[in-house]
């Protein structure tokens, strides 16, 4: 069983996509931040997909009109958010 099944609520083509898995990143899909918590708390418990977690890497953005960062932690460490820039 996957680890992030049935965890997320971000869809395409009507399918349910939680993670883009590259070979050592891992990105995680979510449209709401409760959802995210989720994902990330369900990833942490198992040890997600045999990677090592480096809580000092993760970096959080928001594609959103609204502002205001996202406040998403990791053994108690406030993750960094990261401005996502469109050009064009």
């Amino acid at each position: 069983m996957e680890t992030l099944e049935g965890c997320g609520d971000f869809t395409t083509g009507g399918k349910i996509i939680p993670t883009l898995k590259f070979a050592d990143n891992l990105v995680l899909l979510a449209k709401r931040e409760t959802v995210l918590h989720c994902m990330i708390n369900r990833l942490m418990a198992t040890g997600g997909y045999g990677m090592e977690n480096n809580v000092e890497k993760p970096k959080v953005m928001k594609i959103s009109k609204r502002p205001y960062p996202i406040q998403i932690t990791i053994d108690k460490k406030q993750i960094k958010n990261v401005k996502f820039i469109q050009k064009g």
